[in-house]
């Protein structure tokens, strides 16, 4: 019998995981490296965790032939950094003994939505970006992931922003004193808001390290402080417009459907968490809502399986 092999990446903002695994989901090899979005930590590093990958993987495994390698990757986000992504993989399938048939380019987002469910699923993330997809006998929605600087409200990045700019408004006598001075003070070991401004502008900031300030926020939520409280509210609408406005646009109609929530924010926030389902259950008493209890990773692999057999099919 013939071995078929699959390769899924998943390349977030803050880690890229890579597995190789026969079609009947035996895992070979796996590695965890940083980054890969080039938008937040340029082309030449990403190059480097590809073909890093790659090289590690070779170390362990004969020179395989992968059916099918997915790439699903954030900031592949427009046509332009398809291609960039795409030259990236390339010169990075070159430098490996690796052989490769089908190649799938995706925003990670949406290759885990497809992984999912085939066509009648929607997928709300909210980690350090926030982004939503939606998929409808074939047709298919997303809003927002529109990166840092321009969106991903709702995200651990967002939030982290502000809860950095309600900390240094507070120290200006702006707004009023939070709870979540002291808490973000004490987490990252820094005396003072001057520390914490260095902290925040030194050499090696990522934007990683501003969405890990949203993990104070439930905590802040429950020792009722007010401003932490309107941040955790803000991201509520947040999330649930996004939501809302990806099923509009596929055209749901509250028939028999399932929304699932991943990411850090959804999964690390009961109060954000609650919130969202319960609107969103409101809205559409339909909508079936589960946490993604498996990683994302689980989800990518699963694209590939499915265009592995949509190719074996066509045989």
């Amino acid at each position: 019998m013939t071995n078929h092999y699959i390769l899924a990446v998943d390349g977030g903002a803050t880690k890229t995981i890579m597995t190789i695994r026969t079609t009947d989901g035996r895992e070979l090899f796996s590695a965890t490296s940083t980054s890969s979005n080039y938008q937040a930590v340029g082309i030449e590093h990403v190059q480097h965790v590809f073909t890093g990958l790659l090289r590690s993987a070779a170390a362990h495994l004969p020179s395989l032939h992968f059916d099918v390698a997915v790439f699903a990757i954030a900031g592949v986000d427009t046509l332009q950094d398809e291609k960039i992504v795409g030259d990236i993989i390339q010169q990075s399938i070159a430098r490996s003994p690796f052989t490769f048939g089908h190649i799938i380019l995706e925003n990670d987002a949406e290759a885990t939505a497809k992984g999912l469910g085939k066509n009648n699923v929607s997928l709300l993330i909210s980690g350090t970006g926030a982004i939503c997809y939606s998929l409808i006998d074939d047709k298919m929605s997303r809003t927002g992931g529109w990166g840092h600087r321009i969106g991903d409200e709702g995200s651990g990045y967002w939030i982290g922003k502000q809860i950095a700019k309600a900390i240094f408004r507070a120290a200006d006598g702006r707004n009023e004193s939070t709870a979540l001075t002291k808490l973000i003070l004490q987490g990252h070991q820094v005396n003072s808001t001057d520390e914490l401004y260095n902290y925040i502008y030194s050499s090696d900031y990522t934007n990683s390290r501003l969405a890990h300030f949203g993990s104070f926020l439930q905590k802040a939520v429950e020792q009722q402080d007010a401003i932490a409280q309107k941040i955790a509210q803000d991201a509520v609408q947040e999330l649930i417009q996004l939501t809302i406005t990806s099923l509009k646009n596929v055209g749901y109609r509250n028939e028999a459907h399932t929304l699932f929530f991943n990411g850090g924010v959804l999964k690390h926030n009961p109060f954000i968490l609650e919130a969202v389902t319960q609107a969103i259950q409101q809205i559409y008493p339909a909508m079936k809502i589960e946490l993604c209890a498996d990683k994302p990773l689980e989800a990518i692999f699963q694209r590939g399986l499915h265009a592995f057999e949509h190719i074996q099919f066509n045989y």
